[in-house]
């Protein structure tokens, strides 16, 4: 089971995640990236809470529940990776300001290839130590996986948009159906997997990763309220900052980071795993929120 698991982690978790951030491509045009001054108090609101506040909070969290090093790492990666195709979803269904989603997670997507290395080389360092004789922490080689995670396949599928219109807007749903599937099928695997460990583990990473999913979505609900942003952009930042890009932080947790510093990625995974059931949650009533108060209307750019 455990050669199944390695497969699993090391071969069709970085695929499914390609396809998923290519998918996320498809979605995406140049004009998304550049759209920063249609929402200036909103874009910034998104990037605090999700660049600064986010990893601040997992830390504290971290050091509050008392985790193990290898598990502490896991949820500051977790932390490192905001948005992501399931926001933009849980977005949509909740009738927020969708361009606004896509933006934050189109901006979010350069931003991480430079963050989570520097947040992983932090938070290892503090948790796990180093001494002269240990080999540095690959900051250059988790980067490289990074962009080779995102940026990549989000190109490749922004040239299929440019290219292909009609058929990236027919192929899109579909392609989002197949992608949460294929990562809720994973995340199940992996839960399955380490089924005699997890009743160690749940305790404590099921409630750090469940106060981590409240207190992002209650910090992204307090930004757009002290920058008196509309109720549907309000409803899109407390989503873009509660809820995480699990399949990214289980990339770089299993596959990138396993065995640095002699480190566990099966370990190191968890949190982002249970993570991923838990944020259905909050986002869950965010939807029946929007939904009734804000109508059947998808969000729009504001003029």
């Amino acid at each position: 089971m455990e050669n199944d698991l390695n497969v699993l982690v090391d071969i069709i978790l970085p695929i499914t995640l390609i396809l998923i951030m290519f998918g996320m491509g498809m979605t995406l045009r140049v004009k998304d990236f550049i759209r920063l001054k249609d929402y200036p108090r909103a874009v910034v609101a998104g990037l605090i809470g999700q660049v600064v506040l986010l990893p601040v909070v997992g830390f504290l969290l971290a050091l509050a529940w008392n985790l193990p090093p290898e598990l502490a790492i896991g949820l500051i990666i977790l932390a490192a990776c905001p948005g992501g195709t399931t926001s933009n979803l849980v977005s949509h269904l909740a009738r927020g300001d969708k361009p606004l989603s896509i933006t934050l997670t189109a901006v979010n997507s350069c931003v991480v290839v430079f963050t989570i290395p520097l947040l992983l080389a932090l938070a290892i360092n503090y948790f796990v130590g180093t001494t002269p004789d240990d080999v540095p922490t690959p900051v250059l080689q988790v980067m490289f996986g990074v962009f080779a995670f995102t940026i990549v396949p989000i190109s490749l599928g922004m040239l299929i948009r440019r290219l292909a219109p009609r058929f990236s807007m027919r192929i899109g749903p579909l392609y989002d159906r197949f992608a949460a599937l294929a990562f809720l099928f994973i995340v199940l695997v992996i839960l399955w997997a380490e089924r005699d460990d997890l009743l160690t583990i749940l305790p404590m990473v099921g409630g750090v990763s469940l106060a981590l999913n409240l207190i992002m979505t209650a910090i992204g609900l307090g930004l757009a309220w002290l920058l008196a942003l509309k109720l549907r952009q309000a409803l899109t930042i407390g989503i873009e900052v509660g809820i995480q890009n699990t399949p990214l932080g289980m990339a770089v947790a299993g596959t990138l980071l396993h065995g640095v510093h002699g480190l566990d990625g099966d370990v190191m995974i968890m949190p982002s795993a249970i993570y991923g059931l838990l944020m259905f949650g909050a986002a869950t009533a965010l939807i029946f929120f929007g939904q009734k108060h804000l109508g059947s209307e998808a969000g729009v750019a504001p003029r």
